[in-house]
């Protein structure tokens, strides 16, 4: 299949949603690209390294050991925050009860985005479109360092609430205030 894989690849224009899926149905696009559309342009997402992965099996096993039972959670999930706007955050956790095809962003009681190369747009373009679309809580994971940023109480002029928390802090969610993740250093 020749389908674009990368952002660099496909024609210069704005999609929607629709068009995307449109695209990837028709065999235009391929469904395995990494990318994330953004205002319907179509970004590249940076690829997995091993410290990227180190990161997301840690949060994986703290999610399923102490999350699970009051929420369910998704890895790498499309978000769709708007008719040309999706994303892909590392997680999405949201109420147990709550189907798949209801999840919107402010249904989103914690995103995670694991960052190395993105992290500057993680913590600074990405949180904003999460605080705009109404993401509860959004926490950005620094893979190098392990240095996290969680943004709280969103609104439409970003996160009341920005703390950074270093490597070995215990970082607890809103949603489940028992529940700390403790990252280590690589």
């Amino acid at each position: 299949m020749n389908a674009p894989v990368l952002a660099s690849q496909w024609p210069q224009a704005k999609f929607t949603v629709a068009q995307i899926w449109a695209l990837i149905e028709k065999g235009v696009a391929s469904p395995d690209a990494r990318f994330e559309l953004l205002d319907g342009e179509v970004r590249d997402k940076s690829p997995k390294g091993p410290l990227h992965e180190d990161v997301r099996l840690a949060v994986m096993k703290w999610l399923a050991t102490s999350i699970h039972p009051h929420f369910s959670f998704l890895a790498e999930t499309t978000l769709y925050l708007d008719a040309k706007t999706f994303v892909e955050p590392d997680y999405v956790v949201f109420a147990s009860a709550l189907a798949i095809k209801d999840l919107t962003p402010d249904k989103v009681v914690l995103a995670i985005e694991v960052g190395h190369d993105s992290w500057s747009y993680d913590i600074s373009e990405k949180a904003q479109r999460y605080a705009n679309h109404g993401v509860q809580e959004y926490w950005a994971i620094h893979a190098p360092s392990r240095l996290t940023r969680v943004h709280r109480r969103a609104g439409g002029a970003g996160w009341a609430d920005v703390s950074e928390y270093a490597v070995g802090a215990a970082l607890t969610p809103l949603c489940a205030p028992g529940a700390a993740l403790v990252l280590m250093s690589a």
